[in-house]
């Protein structure tokens, strides 16, 4: 298969100084393609106004950006980051967390929505949706970066893996699960599975919102599994499936607090 033998190479071309990275490219696609969905969500339940969006759509993306960044560097990778922390900068060479992008996103949405007087499970409920799809997306990213694989397998499916960029103690294998495709293929299940929910079924405020997080947290916990390379290990659990189930009950426990005492809706929708 070609995917057998094909190595991506990260850097899609360079002129001077001028680098383009696949990483980055597939990053910006998938911002885009996300938010114009979430765009004709909103406009098309007559949510929020187009320039309300922009502004909207702004703050979500930076402090979503800083909050994947956050992630990865405190949840996932501290110990390295304290012994060379330069590197925090160095984005175009991976390591964005999407825990930390939900729940900086997450605060991000709550403020705005206080601030400008709008149903917040409303707004949630639209950017639930075109998430999971840029995710799909930009989970290539990690392939071209030769990064996000796991154990090795002899199957067709399986993906070489530069000797560089192999885990200690896998250096004699070649090829390893594909990770990021999996996660990918799943993620995109999941967004037609919230899209039909979304356009052809009435549910309450907010179940969107909870659906999204339950099924990533799924996927995430399942694709961890296959998983090798090193991490944090609570009672055989890797961080990373305890940070997705603590997401799940984060916003379910918010959802079930606001439709309790009604803490965050602003406007008059019940």
């Amino acid at each position: 298969m070609f995917w057998q033998e094909y190595l991506p190479q990260p850097i899609l071309f360079s002129f001077g100084p001028l680098i383009i990275h696949w990483y980055g490219l597939i990053l910006v696609l998938a911002i885009l393609v996300s938010a114009g969905l979430a765009r004709r969500y909103f406009l098309k339940k007559g949510i929020i106004s187009s320039s309300q969006f922009e502004d909207l759509v702004f703050y979500v993306i930076i402090f979503g950006l800083l909050g994947a960044r956050f992630g990865h560097v405190v949840f996932f990778n501290l110990a390295y980051y304290l012994q060379n922390p330069l590197d925090v900068f160095k984005v175009w060479q991976g390591g964005l967390a999407i825990q930390g992008a939900l729940l900086f996103g997450f605060l991000t949405l709550l403020i705005w929505s206080y601030k400008k007087k709008i149903n917040f499970w409303k707004l949630a409920d639209g950017l639930a949706l075109a998430v999971p799809l840029g995710q799909a997306i930009g989970r290539w990213g990690n392939y071209f970066n030769q990064e996000l694989f796991g154990r090795p397998t002899s199957g067709w499916w399986g993906i070489p893996i530069a000797p560089f960029n192999r885990v200690a103690g896998y250096g004699a294998f070649s090829h390893f699960h594909p990770i990021f495709f999996y996660e990918s293929f799943l993620s995109f299940i999941l967004f037609i599975i919230l899209y039909r929910l979304a356009f052809k079924s009435s549910l309450k405020l907010g179940q969107i919102t909870l659906f999204y997080f339950l099924g990533y947290g799924l996927i995430r916990f399942f694709v961890e599994f296959f998983r090798i390379d090193d991490t944090f290990m609570l009672g055989g659990v890797r961080i990373a499936q305890i940070i997705a189930w603590l997401l799940i009950l984060a916003v379910y426990y918010v959802y079930k607090f606001h439709k309790n005492y009604k803490i965050i809706s602003t406007d008059k929708t019940p």
